[in-house]
């Protein structure tokens, strides 16, 4: 008796469609599992028999053999138990075939029975509704996951033996249907914890408007982890759709908790993490932290104890926001749109240019900054240095709350939403070079300025790039339309920094 059951495996962050054939014959008692398994997979034929058996159902004493087709994909993980378990069990099954090949099965079985949580519902059930499966039965523990996907009927099961119930119709179970509402999130981290270096302050309202990419200089203990962490209380909420991109994220990498993300990724991995760590990569091409970072921030404190190396490889993701992931058998493409901000020391010691004694000397200064190379260094379109304060400025209760600052980013966010609707942009950051005579025409004056600062500090192509890019952030900011000469002055404010310790 052959047996087509509808089952899923995960290709990065997407589901993509398994037939589970299940073949009892006569023959010597065996069980065989084929079509490129891996380990765990292997191992289910240990779980199904005694599931089964637990389950009160009598497992057939003959020769099986499952197929996962296709054939020449690699299938990991745990989801094909409770499919293998209905192809095996299909004889005690009233439904038709019609029923069951508009269905499809995923499930980690426990040896009672009982159906655990597997990593990556979420994107196999939108992998699932993309292939015009009509109905998938997950895990009850998975059920949240799948609360606010339309147009497919999603079951989730605690058992096996509930499921067969719910097949034989011994029993009733409504497929799971929720609304998808943004929730308010908090953040225990507040702008207004911070106090003085209000330059900076404004650089992370801007960069926060625009996506943009900023570093930090400053000696130790003066705020610069604190303005990081920070950051993601002035971005506004995340949209429905990009719930959906980051959950679908998480949910891959089994990093999905009851419900789906509604507040934006903050990601801060080691200066000790490995390029896989960071990238992403390995035998089954796993997304690394610029993955998870996707819609958030990636932070990088003390950047240049990074392996250069790895530094290097953020160039070409900040610049094209996806990564692409090359294997012998697959080549994935992840998306990684989120805001680099990284901070470190001016020196060694950390006091360079500080108001504290530096004990570092010159070559060793030089040697230090220089692990951040100049290419990269490009990539960021805000630098900004962060002082210490004095110990009578800690009492200053005047800071502005995150939420106040979060009303003009959105703002300025709503304007270019509407700028550029119709397009792939989604922010200021976005726009490439050809878009720029678009969206950041220039007057006479802003020219004038413009040419002043190219005759003095000879910037690159890249660098004029950024610094319109900031120009019109600080436009939407202030409610322009068009961008003045002192939008561009305030922009080059923003690269000071990178000439006083980079040059």
């Amino acid at each position: 008796m052959l047996s087509i059951i509808n089952s899923s495996n995960l290709i990065g962050i997407k589901g993509f469609l398994v037939k589970v054939e299940v073949d009892i014959t006569r023959g010597i008692p065996s069980f065989s599992i084929v079509g490129l398994p891996s380990v765990e997979i292997k191992e289910s034929r240990e779980r199904v028999k005694s599931a089964i058996l637990n389950s009160k159902y009598k497992f057939p004493t003959t020769r099986i053999i499952v197929n996962l087709s296709p054939a020449d994909m690699k299938k990991e993980g745990s989801f094909f138990d409770l499919p293998i378990s209905i192809g095996i069990l299909r004889e005690f099954i009233k439904k038709d075939d019609n029923y069951l090949n508009e269905s499809m099965f995923v499930g980690e079985l426990s040896l009672d029975g009982k159906i655990s949580k597997v990593k990556g519902v979420l994107p196999i059930i939108i992998g699932a509704k993309e292939v015009g499966i009509k109905r998938i039965f997950i895990p009850k523990e998975n059920m949240k996951e799948a609360y606010y996907i339309d147009d497919i009927e999603v079951f989730c099961v605690g058992s096996l033996r509930e499921c067969i119930e719910y097949l034989n119709e011994d029993i009733n179970l409504n497929p799971v249907k929720g609304n998808l509402s943004i929730k308010e999130v908090e953040y225990k981290e507040d702008f207004s914890d911070i106090c003085g270096n209000y330059f900076v302050k404004r650089a992370s309202e801007i960069a926060s408007s625009g996506n943009h990419n900023m570093l930090m200089v400053g000696p130790p203990g003066s705020g610069k982890t604190m303005f990081a962490k920070r950051m993601v209380s002035i971005l506004p909420k995340l949209t429905k759709e990009e719930i959906f991109e980051v959950s679908k994220i998480y949910s891959s990498v089994g990093m999905l908790d009851d419900d789906l993300i509604y507040n934006r990724p903050f990601r801060a991995p080691h200066h000790t993490s490995t390029s896989k760590a960071i990238i992403g990569g390995g035998s089954s091409a796993k997304p690394g932290e610029i993955v998870l970072s996707h819609r958030g921030v990636l932070f990088l404190d003390e950047m240049p104890e990074f392996d250069r190396k790895i530094l290097e490889t953020l160039r070409q993701p900040l610049e094209d926001k996806f990564i692409n992931i090359s294997r012998v058998k697959q080549n994935l493409r992840y998306p990684c749109n989120f805001m680099l901000i990284g901070a470190m020391n001016p020196c060694p010691c950390g006091y360079y240019m500080s108001n504290q004694e530096c004990s570092c000397k010159p070559f060793e200064i030089n040697r230090y900054k220089n692990k951040i190379s100049g290419p990269l260094l490009d990539r960021f379109d805000i630098f900004v240095e962060v002082n210490s304060i004095h110990y009578s400025e800690f009492n200053n209760k005047k800071s502005e709350k995150s939420k106040n600052i979060r009303k003009r980013v959105e703002n300025a966010r709503d304007i270019q939403k509407e700028r550029y609707k119709g397009s792939s942009i989604k922010y200021n950051d976005d726009m490439s070079s050809s878009e720029l005579n678009k969206y950041c025409e220039l007057d006479k004056e802003s020219l004038d300025v413009i040419n002043l600062i190219f005759d003095k500090y000879n910037l690159s192509n890249r660098s004029y790039v950024k610094l319109l890019k900031v120009a019109r952030t600080i436009a939407d900011l202030e409610g322009e339309e068009n961008i003045n000469q002192n939008h561009i002055m305030e922009s080059f404010s923003y690269r000071k920094a990178y000439y006083k310790y980079f040059k």
